[in-house]
């Protein structure tokens, strides 16, 4: 006995939008992404060099850690296959 799943599973409708809303305007899209940026605090211009130098100096730290585990591995495998 042959079995018919062509309707055996429901179909998914479309899945429903976040609180019931419609699709908003390219325009009023841009003027609340306007509107969301005027929020921001931005920081000012000792913060930002700190975070410039905590970033350099984390960057730089990385790259040696990275390099000379790169390093070790290479003369590991040069050691072993010559």
């Amino acid at each position: 006995m042959a079995t018919d799943t062509r309707d055996a599973a429901p179909r998914a409708s479309r899945p429903a939008r976040a609180g019931g809303r419609r699709r908003t305007s390219p325009l009023r899209f841009c003027r609340e992404v306007v509107a969301e940026l005027r929020k921001v605090i931005y920081p000012g211009r000792s913060e930002l060099i700190t975070y410039v130098v905590v970033v350099l100096i984390f960057v730089s730290v990385m790259t040696a850690i990275v390099a000379s585990i790169d390093f070790g591995v290479t003369k590991l495998v040069l050691a072993v296959f010559g």
